[in-house]
């Protein structure tokens, strides 16, 4: 009784304190699309070049979560969680005093330190921790704090810029990014041995289960909608406040957008982890994707407002980071936890390139056209594209396959 007790708090404790991790580096990552316009100015440049810098960012973010995915399977966390928060505050303090080459730079360091603190070392720590039963649950609830993250950093973010300035808001970010590195000694939890048993029974080399799963139809058109998801979510971030504003909004109402965006994601996140056990994963994806592509549409063919503009935030939350824990659940069912760090991070991988295309061409198109209406037609055709490859999914296990392949 006693030793179940102690792993039901044991995994709660992970969850909480993960979620207050997530929450602060998602939430930070959430206002810097309010830093655009004001980096541009000071650099005397066009949009491209703070999107560039985004780019960089989700890059390595991408690459640093397959690295670090290897490294948690095989070594545990903690140093990872606190390498990524160092490379993230570091970023951010640079930022405050920007030319274009700390611009690359914040984006490179800041990366790194999401790819080896964030999501993808998060949903690691809960797919082992968490009880098989709570597992999609679990990973509702750490996405669903990410985007409490958004909401909750967007409102007190926006005032210090107006009051502090820019800059000596950036470092204020910096600052509490550095303070989350006091969290990770709660994360020191006791090892599973029971799953640690039925682990050494799935005797796969790790090669084998990289190369099956690669060419695995099923993963590949999983990898390829999260393509989709990585370049909405980093486009609109980035680029939704200033579109709202060259098209006659405040960067208040723009502000509020985006933090509508990370409530109802709350509401999004939560009812999706529990969906995920009860119905087939991919299907939900399909239909969240093809209703982003209807949410768009709506939002590029009606008249600015801003009332528009926050029923749009509020929409999109909705089908926001839903995508995070049904992908990583379809992951699951594809392979159990044993290597969902690894197999996680290349479909994030997949969601970074989608990211990176996202961050530069919105700024791109925007420097152009001085309007981001191709953008936004991209986005929806990309939705489209994510729907049908969900529908033709097969939600099986594949782990069967590739230990008789190894045997």
């Amino acid at each position: 009784m006693n030793n179940s007790q102690d792993k039901n708090i044991n995994w709660r404790m992970v969850l909480f304190v993960s979620s207050i991790i997530v929450a602060t580096l998602m939430g930070i990552r959430s206002c810097f699309g309010l830093f655009l316009e004001p980096i541009s100015l000071f650099l005397n440049s066009g949009k491209e070049i703070f999107s560039i810098g985004m780019a960089l960012q989700a890059l390595t973010w991408g690459l640093g979560s397959f690295i670090v995915g290897m490294i948690i399977d095989k070594f545990g966390s903690q140093k990872a969680l606190a390498f990524g928060i160092i490379c993230y505050g570091s970023g951010l303090y640079i930022l405050s005093n920007p030319d274009i080459l700390i611009v690359y730079s914040f984006g490179i360091l800041s990366g790194f330190g999401l790819g080896a603190g964030g999501m993808s070392t998060i949903v690691a720590i809960i797919g082992k921790t968490a009880p098989t039963e709570k597992k999609s649950m679990a990973m509702g609830l750490v996405t669903a704090a990410g985007s409490f993250g958004q909401f909750f950093f967007i409102s007190p973010t926006l005032f210090s810029i107006k009051t502090f300035g820019w800059q000596n808001t950036m470092i204020f970010l910096s600052l509490i990014s550095f303070s989350l590195i006091f969290l990770i000694p709660l994360l020191n939890q006791k090892k599973d041995n029971k799953n640690k048993t039925v682990l050494k029974e799935e005797h796969f080399y790790f090669k084998d289960i990289i190369f099956s799963s690669i060419k695995n139809k099923n993963y590949i058109l999983l990898n390829l909608g999260y393509f989709t998801c990585g370049f909405h979510v980093t486009f609109i971030a980035l680029h939704l406040p200033n579109d709202l504003v060259s098209k006659g909004l405040s960067l208040e109402v723009a502000g509020w957008s985006l933090a509508l965006i990370g409530l109802f994601n709350i509401i999004g996140a939560l009812s999706v982890g529990w969906l995920g056990d009860k119905i087939l994963k991919k299907n939900s994806l399909a239909y969240i994707y093809l209703a982003r592509s209807l949410v768009i549409t709506f939002f590029v063919l009606t008249p600015t407002s801003p009332f528009i503009a926050l029923l749009f935030g509020a929409l999109m939350g909705l089908l926001w980071l839903a995508t995070v824990p049904l992908t990583h659940g379809v992951i699951l069912t594809f392979l159990g936890p044993k290597y969902l760090g690894t197999l996680a991070g290349i479909a994030f991988l997949s969601h970074q390139a989608g990211a990176v295309i996202g961050a530069w061409a919105g700024g791109k198109i925007f420097d152009l056209y001085g309007n981001y209406d191709n953008a936004w037609w991209i986005s929806v055709i990309l939705g489209i594209t994510a729907f049908l490859f969900h529908i033709v999914i097969q939600e099986k296990p594949f782990a069967n396959k590739i230990a008789t392949e190894h045997n």
